[in-house]
């Protein structure tokens, strides 16, 4: 795993990513969500705290292509259709999915 590359192509759906990579995607994505939930509980449309819905939309906003780039590229280093992708998108499933591409091995 290259710096340059969690740092320049973040976005890329192309290549391979290792697990150590999508390890350090995946506790970027707990800790800014865990941030934005923070900043939703704190809503409050009579005053200020209305824009933590514009900065909580925002922060789900910024995290979403890394996080869809890195899935496919994950799909891809363990040799399987980045059609799998579509796990990410249903609710209860999208964390088991997460943990399996996590501890997932590379078959050779």
């Amino acid at each position: 795993m290259k710096l340059k590359n969690l740092i320049f192509f973040y976005s890329s759906f192309t290549e391979k990513s290792g697990r150590i990579e999508f390890a350090l995607y995946f506790a970027f994505n707990i800790i800014a969500s865990y941030f934005a939930i923070e900043l939703w509980k704190n809503v409050n449309l009579n005053d200020i705290r209305i824009l933590n819905i514009f900065y909580t939309c925002l922060i789900l906003l910024i995290t979403f292509v890394p996080t869809q780039a890195v899935i496919t590229r994950r799909l891809r280093d363990l040799n399987t259709s980045p059609i799998f992708i579509v796990f990410n998108f249903i609710p209860i499933l999208n964390f088991a999915f997460w943990i399996f591409l996590l501890l997932a091995k590379k078959k050779s």
